[in-house]
């Protein structure tokens, strides 16, 4: 589950909070500090969001340090307006904007290296009247008009966008673990392991008690566990992301399989409505989940990618099918076999979930042809599990054991496939 998270706004702020926020905001602007801010970043910058209107009509205003362009799309459940803009910056807190008549709520950040994205949540169907920009005192202003439709006029209105709308934003059959099988990138004599930190950019993830941002936690122990497993040799570590920026879940599947991936690991610290539950988890994929817990998480992480505006085409069934027949015959049994060797190095740095090993239906385990695992280093549901993940020498020594069961695996299929190589060669 998601609480409420940080790049995410709710609400109207207090009055004196947004008149200090302008009139700093004016300060540094006629002190030139503005320009120095966006010498440094190079890029546009947000500097204030607000939403006024009633049930009916709705206006929304974003304001920038400089002129901006951006395209717009529609989705459904919940009622949502998209903005894409080519990378820009955030110079507005979150907890300081107005959001009033049909918006409810906003998410923002990084897409990708080169694209940004704010998603508006609507409360009704809606359509976009108008969609209009220009100079403004200091600023760049971007308006959208909205107005409240019925949800026949809505739907057309979506259909229309999503004709015309990026790759970023949508995905196809051809760009899906769906699709036709990919060739995996040929193996190198160096056992590959895929770190998979997971969310990032516009996809917080869980939000912490404390305000702890999953997407900032497990980026941090991955770099941790990357250094472990170069010091340890023998291991070749490609990261799924090394910063703050967004990656769908088919992406981080496919990135595994191009990258000739002998193992991945998904790495997360997600949030359960237990505060009482906390410990270290793995889980494998199954079509059934193992227990509530599991299967509350799965779905919380199945939908990272409509959580940042993507949406797909259906799958074909025969097709997904056999993906997962072949996740289950070719790759489950090693997946199972690392899942068991990571409980037991883990449990020596940390505390571990009872039934540590636990299964459920995670779109990101899917790769029909790499053994594939989720950790859950801890839960920022639970004060004392975020407490732990905040702490560096805590993460270093958990992040010393996961890697030392990567290595004790990646020794292990060294000599399976060895085994193989003989028994073949003697037929």
């Amino acid at each position: 589950m998601r609480p409420a998270e940080t790049g995410t706004a709710q609400g109207p702020g207090s009055l004196a909070a947004r008149l200090f926020a302008w009139l700093v905001l004016a300060l540094a602007v006629s002190l030139g500090f503005a320009h120095a801010a966006q010498a440094a970043f190079d890029a546009p910058v947000a500097v204030d969001v607000r939403a006024a209107g009633d049930a009916d009509a709705t206006r929304i205003i974003i304001s920038f340090d400089r002129p901006v362009s951006a395209d717009h799309k529609l989705l459904d459940h919940p009622y949502r307006l998209v903005l894409d803009f080519e990378r820009i910056g955030y110079g507005f807190e979150a907890g300081d904007d107005t959001l009033k008549g049909m918006v409810g709520a906003m998410r923002y950040g990084d897409m990708s290296e080169t694209g940004s994205r704010i998603i508006f949540e609507i409360g009704a169907p809606f359509e976009v009247v108008e969609l209009s920009s220009g100079a403004a005192e200091n600023f760049y202003r971007l308006i959208i008009d909205l107005r409240r439709t019925d949800e026949a006029a809505f739907q057309q209105a979506l259909l229309d966008t999503m004709a015309t709308s990026s790759i970023i934003a949508r995905g196809s059959k051809t760009d899906r673990l769906g699709s036709a099988p990919l060739a995996p990138a040929p193996r190198s004599g160096a056992f590959t392991v895929v770190l998979d930190p997971g969310h990032g950019g516009i996809d917080s993830g869980a939000v912490g008690v404390g305000g702890t941002r999953e997407k900032d936690v497990v980026l941090a122990f991955a770099r941790t566990m990357r250094d472990e497993l170069q010091a340890i040799g023998g291991v070749e570590v490609v990261m799924t992301r090394e910063d703050d920026v967004f990656i769908s879940l088919d992406e981080r599947v496919r990135f595994a399989r191009q990258h000739g991936a002998a193992l991945f690991v998904s790495l997360h610290a997600d949030s359960v409505r237990q505060s009482y539950v906390r410990g270290a988890t793995v889980y494998t994929i199954s079509d059934k989940a193992s227990d509530s817990v599991a299967a509350e998480i799965a779905r919380s992480e199945n939908l990272s990618d409509s959580i940042a505006g993507i949406v797909y085409e259906e799958e074909s069934g025969p097709v997904a099918d056999i993906l997962v027949d072949l996740a289950r015959q070719e790759t489950l049994g090693f997946s199972v076999q690392f899942a068991r060797l990571a409980i037991s190095h883990i449990s020596r740095a940390s505390r571990i979930i009872n039934n540590p090993h636990r299964y459920a239906g995670f779109r990101v385990l899917k790769a029909p042809d790499v053994p594939s695992v989720l950790v859950e280093l801890g839960y920022l549901s639970n004060r004392e599990d975020e407490k732990l993940l905040n702490k560096p020498e805590w993460r270093a020594e958990l992040a010393a054991e996961l890697a030392a069961a990567v290595a004790e695996f990646g020794a292990l299929s060294g000599r399976q496939l060895a085994g193989e190589a003989r028994a073949a060669a003697g037929n």
